[in-house]
């Protein structure tokens, strides 16, 4: 790994709205899930599944390679996250222009597959925090026998990671439908095909990480055919809580961190699910999982804060 950067590296300031079309193509990604993203985006709003997607949006935007050099030998073009912990603060309005900053923090081997850690912060035209993240990559799908594990960069401990934003609850339009969530409640969405044309559209026609849309790369690198994003396979699970607590629930404070533990293959069948765990007069958390075919695909937890008086 002595051949990377030094870490911590801060990454180029990346400017402007994001691509025209993510809104939209998040609505077509969901299929016929889509009520609760499709009523923000009439909101104007962009949905939160998108804005997970910020720490993607700024590495991809970096310098390229010099023409002509070799990437990485097992590199994925974009990655392929496994772990996202991630904060949406407050609304971002759709073309709003933005500025995405970032530090790649550390990078680690172990059992034959090399990961990063990279944090970004995105903030509005006016200054104010839209999105902060931290977000683990895959940066070698295949396992290399050779590779032994190793550490550049700072430590786990020592990275400062994003949590629940107490005093953005404040602004939380949902209120209301929020004090009546019940402990035990469950949130479970229909059992959903995940097409490749879903997959394609959702992306619309950006080439992010062809992995996810392309068979010809996913069969370049060793997988039985294109996966969805993480983002993709937890909007399925953001769209339902949307769609019953109100369409900016998340977006005002509320805190997820989720791990991709299966790949969701095109084609292939999913339940996402939700189940509240705490229901608090200044918070509600929840357990989220997604259920594949055959495999777990996607675990974690969500905190949403009601009050700006939590911890």
């Amino acid at each position: 790994m002595s051949s990377s950067p030094t870490l911590p590296q801060e990454l180029a300031l990346v400017e402007g709205p994001l691509p025209a079309g993510v809104a939209e193509g998040s609505i077509l990604g969901l299929g016929p899930r889509a009520a609760g993203v499709q009523a923000l985006v009439e909101l104007g709003l962009v949905p939160p599944d998108v804005l997970t997607g910020m720490t993607l949006h700024l590495l991809s935007r970096q310098p390229r390679r010099p023409q002509g050099s070799e990437p990485r030998k097992g590199a994925i073009e974009g990655g392929v996250w496994v772990r996202e912990q991630v904060t949406y603060h407050a609304p971002m309005r759709i073309d709003e222009p933005l500025r995405v900053r970032g530090r790649a923090l550390r990078r680690f081997s172990k059992k034959g597959r090399r990961y990063g850690v990279t944090v970004s912060e995105t903030r509005g035209a006016d200054g104010r925090l839209l999105v902060s993240s931290c977000t683990t990559g895959l940066l070698s799908y295949r396992r290399d026998p050779d590779l032994a594990d190793a550490n550049e960069g700072i430590a786990e401990s020592e990275v400062d990671l994003p949590g629940p934003d107490w005093q953005a609850a404040r602004g939380n339009p949902c209120q209301a439908r929020l004090g009546d969530v019940v402990l035990g409640e469950i949130l479970s969405g229909e059992r959903t095909r995940v097409s490749l044309a879903m997959m394609q559209q959702r992306d619309a026609g950006r080439d992010d990480n062809p992995i996810h849309t392309d068979p010809a790369v996913a069969e370049r690198e060793g997988l039985a055919a294109p996966i969805a994003g993480g983002s993709h396979v937890l909007s399925f699970v953001q769209t339902r809580l949307m769609e019953e607590w109100g369409p900016e629930c998340l977006l005002h404070g509320a805190h997820f961190d989720v791990r991709w533990i299966g790949q969701t293959y095109a084609e292939s069948h999913i339940v996402p699910q939700a189940r509240v765990v705490e229901a608090g007069p200044d918070r509600i958390g929840c357990e989220i999982h997604v259920e594949g075919d055959d495999r777990s695909l996607l675990r974690g937890r969500m905190v949403l804060p009601l009050t700006g008086e939590g911890d």
